[in-house]
């Protein structure tokens, strides 16, 4: 017995950002033993959707950056990793966006920190549903992982052990809530 794959179509339109219920994340391992997380405030994303596919794009400011020890917010913004003097925003714009089912693959270039590299992310499409006096929405819940070295953060600190304070590899998460306009 055989199974038909069936693939969603994002209604055609454009579709907004409601950035009180989206959010952009990041974690890395650190010390070798925990995650530290933060996330983005300011985030922004638009879903073009037609006959020839959808493409999403997103940016984040980077200064809207929130971490839980204040600390170490400003290293974050400076050439060890962010380099916010020169690149205030992380940006993205997919080349792929597939659906299947509730199931989403998205390819596309991320920027941050002045380096662009193809990433892709996995996860789940909702939608659309009607909300009354809102209108239409959609909802995308991605994750991906990348190598922050790929993008030139390379500050390291070697622990008593010999063994490094900071993972490389980061993951990211991002949840949106879109509007159609």
């Amino acid at each position: 017995m055989t199974t038909a794959t069936e693939t969603t179509r994002i209604p055609a339109g454009t579709w907004a950002v409601d950035r009180a219920h989206s959010n952009a994340t990041f974690a890395v391992q650190h010390a070798g033993i925990s995650i530290f997380r933060g996330s983005f405030k300011d985030l922004d994303a638009k879903l073009e959707a037609g006959d020839e596919g959808a493409v999403l794009t997103g940016t984040v400011r980077v200064e809207s950056i929130d971490v839980e020890d204040e600390n170490i917010r400003p290293h974050l913004f400076t050439p060890d990793f962010f380099d916010t003097q020169r690149n205030p925003e992380v940006r993205f714009r997919s080349t792929e966006l597939a659906i299947e089912g509730d199931q989403v693959r998205l390819a596309g270039e991320l920027e941050l920190a002045g380096a662009r590299q193809n990433v892709v992310a996995t996860g789940v499409f909702r939608g659309p549903v009607e909300v009354p006096g809102v209108g239409e929405k959609v909802a995308l819940s991605l994750e991906a992982t990348i190598d922050r070295t790929d993008y030139g953060m390379n500050w390291q600190m070697d622990l008593p052990d010999g063994s490094p304070a900071l993972a490389n590899d980061v993951s990211l998460a991002v949840e949106l809530e879109l509007n159609k306009e």
